[in-house]
């Protein structure tokens, strides 16, 4: 059985090797994601990003709020993309629908560290 860190890890890369893709301008699948949804979520507009990420990441605790109200903010400064959000958002819930909160943190610190963010 592998550790717990080692099968995070060896999760996330389909959605780093994708966000890579993505950054270089073209499009990459896998497990049924693709970053036109993320896009389309952007058109729609009908929910504000903080309510997106509170409800549909089923957040509990006063630190993944604190967690989410910065990446609100951060995205509200012009630090983070909104799409990178949401493809992360989509990615953690389809990985996981009953706690996708877990797998949001994990992949949305370490891109933020790619893009030369440090989350607290």
């Amino acid at each position: 059985m592998k550790p717990k860190r080692t099968l995070a890890i060896s999760t996330l890369s389909g959605l780093f090797a994708a966000l890579t893709s993505f950054s270089a301008g073209t499009v990459y699948a896998q497990d049924g994601l693709d970053f036109n949804e993320a896009e389309r979520m952007m058109s729609f507009n009908t929910v504000e990003l903080k309510d997106q990420l509170y409800y549909g990441l089923r957040l509990w605790l006063p630190e993944q709020q604190a967690f989410v109200d910065d990446i609100v903010a951060r995205v509200d400064a012009g630090e983070l993309p909104r799409s990178m959000v949401n493809v992360v958002f989509v990615w953690s819930r389809k990985r996981r629908p009953k706690t996708p909160y877990p797998y949001f943190e994990i992949a949305m610190r370490l891109l933020a560290e790619k893009r030369g963010v440090i989350l607290p």
